[in-house]
Order: structure tokens, then C-alpha cells, then sequence
């Protein structure tokens, strides 16, 4: 697809449903929003601070509603809509969601109807070679509709899906090759790298990295609303003013507010009805939870390592960093 029928693609898209892609916002900031017009659409290497899950997972959604003992499912009132312009990294991040929410009826209701429109654009030198490898070993473990593989001016096209095919087929584009979805995890097995900062985390546990990010993290929780995969949320009861009547919701929230640590007994040994008690426990729990958790029970990375939560921190907390503290600390470890 060249470059002119790419943007009269684009201005199909924009004719036939909601579509959301990265945009600079009047202060030249990258965002992800409403677009349009073709003209703003961004297509680059360079991420969002925001990301996909805003449109994917709501921050604040309602459950259901009660009256006496009846309880009525509300499910999203979705909107059709395409995302133009994902990511590879964003792409990696939606299919993780998608084995998390599997069973979420609300997640699924926004799933349903949402067009994933993934890009190749990467910060690598060499595209050719860089692709060869990701079409091989990537491409079909990752769950979208329509890829657009960068070459030059112009794009080689994918699809995942039927609908993809429906939509290049119904603009009346036919050069394109189906991906077949072979599931999540890759015939290899698990990320090398996944499975050494899972064992230096397990294995060679070295609190001084905990501690020295502990004063440093003021819990200000903007690392799990940048991030792509932070999917916590908690959930919560409103009564109407009729007796008997009310309504249960769900909203984003954050391991490092104390609200979320907050249990039914006295904890041992701590201070009354919390779990984590430190600034170095609850930052330990967030590296958990994407190092070690989510990688044993869903055989992926928990963290896609976009780096938006590096950008996000106030305290300058780089996760790369971080990642290097626990291999050497796990390389220190082995070689006593």
C-alpha cells in the first residue's frame, strides 16, 4: 500500500467509525485521541504517554444495579471503534490484557467492537531485519486485526482476523497476507530475560535495591496509570435514595495508595488493617506483580518495557535500571 492509498484508507476509517491514534496536542505533546483528521495522525516510533487501556478498561465503569436482593447487569453502552497506529510494544500490552479480562464480560463488551490497527514503527536501524524476525517469532503470537509493516514510504499489510479482512476487503485493498493467531506464548517458551528478573527477584532477593527506591517513591501512583498492563482496580457500593436500591462500580486504582492495602484484621507484626506498611514493600509489590506474578500465571511479561512509567515518575525511577539492579544483584548471588 502506498503512501496515497494509505491516506485514502485513512480517510475511510474516519467515515466508517470512532477512530483513536497518536496526535500531537496543541502543546506538541504525543497523545492518543479522537482523530479527525488524517492530516494529525502521528505514525513513528515514538509512544504516547498514554496509553490504549484508557479505551479498553475505563477508569470508573458501573457493574450492575441492585434492587432488594435482584441484581441487574449493566454492561458498556460500547461505541464502535478503531485504534489506528498501535504500537508493537502497545500490541504486546492489549494481548496481555485480553488473557487477563478473558472472562470479564465488561472488558469484553468493549473487545467485540474494537478494530486494532498495529504499526511496525520502531527505533531500529535496520527494518528489513528487524521484521523478518518479528514476523517470524511475534507477529502471530500478538492479537490485531490489521498490520502495517513499514517498508520505506509505503506498507506491507497483515491481517489477524476477519474483520481486518472484511474492512481491507470492503475498501477494496486485496494485497495483504492473513496471520494466523497461534495463541499468546511462543513455541521457544518464555522471554530469557522474563525468566532472569523473575529469578533474581525470586532467588537472589537484595533489599538495599528496595529500600534506596523506597525513599525515593513518594506513592504518588502515576507509574500504574502510564502503564500499559497495570489493570487494578477496586470496587465499591452506592445506594440510591430509594430503600433497598443502589448500584455497584469499579474503578483504576493503585497499589501505592494505602486504601488499596487496607485489610479486614491486624496484620502481624504491623500497624492495624494494613498489608504493606513501607514505601519499599508497596514498590517491591508493583515490581512483583509485573516481574514475577503476571509472568507465572500467564507465561508473558508483565511489563512490555514501553517505559512510560519512567517518564510518569516525579522521582525519576527508571525501570531499566531497576532491571539491571536485580541481574547484577542475581549474578552477584550466583557466584557465591
Amino acid at each position: 500500500m502506498n503512501k496515497t492509498q494509505f491516506n485514502k484508507f485513512v480517510e475511510y476509517l474516519l467515515k466508517k467509525d470512532n477512530v483513536f491514534a497518536p496526535q500531537r496536542n496543541v502543546e506538541g505533546k504525543l497523545i492518543i485521541g479522537p482523530l479527525k483528521n488524517a492530516k494529525d495522525l502521528y505514525l513513528g516510533a515514538e509512544l504516547p504517554l498514554d496509553s490504549w487501556k484508557w479505551y479498553m478498561i475505563p477508569p470508573y465503569q458501573k457493574m450492575f444495579d441492585y434492587k432488594g436482593d435482584k441484581m441487574i447487569e449493566t454492561l458498556p453502552e460500547a461505541n464502535k471503534q478503531i485504534f489506528l497506529g498501535v504500537s508493537i510494544l502497545d500490541m504486546q500490552a492489549l494481548t496481555l490484557l485480553n488473557q487477563i479480562f478473558e472472562q470479564d464480560p465488561y472488558y469484553q463488551e468493549i473487545k467485540k467492537k474494537t478494530i486494532i490497527i498495529g504499526t511496525s514503527h520502531v527505533p531500529e536501524d535496520n527494518f528489513s531485519e528487524y521484521f523478518a524476525e518479528f514476523e517470524e517469532n511475534k507477529l502471530e503470537h500478538l492479537q490485531f486485526d490489521i498490520f502495517l509493516a513499514v517498508l520505506g514510504n509505503d506498507f506491507k499489510l497483515y491481517t489477524g482476523s476477519e474483520d481486518g479482512q472484511r474492512f481491507l476487503d470492503d475498501f477494496g485493498y486485496k494485497n495483504y497476507k492473513h496471520i494466523e493467531y497461534a495463541g499468546p506464548i511462543r513455541e521457544e517458551g518464555l522471554d530469557p530475560q522474563m525468566v532472569s528478573v523473575m529469578d533474581g527477584m525470586q532467588n537472589y532477593h537484595d533489599q538495599k535495591i528496595w529500600d534506596d527506591l523506597g525513599k525515593r517513591c513518594i506513592q504518588c501512583g502515576k507509574c500504574t496509570i502510564a502503564c500499559p498492563t497495570c489493570f487494578c482496580f477496586r470496587i465499591f457500593d452506592k445506594a440510591h435514595l430509594q430503600r433497598g436500591t443502589g448500584e455497584r462500580d469499579r474503578c483504576w486504582d493503585t497499589c501505592f495508595y494505602n486504601e488499596f492495602t487496607q485489610t479486614a484484621g491486624v496484620a502481624p507484626d504491623a500497624p492495624k488493617h494494613k498489608m504493606m506498611n513501607t514505601t519499599a514493600q508497596k514498590i517491591y509489590f508493583w515490581y512483583e506483580h509485573h516481574f514475577v506474578r503476571t509472568p507465572a500465571t500467564f507465561s508473558l511479561p508483565g511489563c512490555v518495557e514501553c517505559g512510560r512509567c519512567t517518564r510518569a515518575c516525579p522521582a525519576d525511577i527508571d525501570v531499566f535500571q531497576t532491571q539491571r539492579d536485580i541481574l547484577a544483584a542475581r549474578t552477584k548471588g550466583k557466584k557465591k
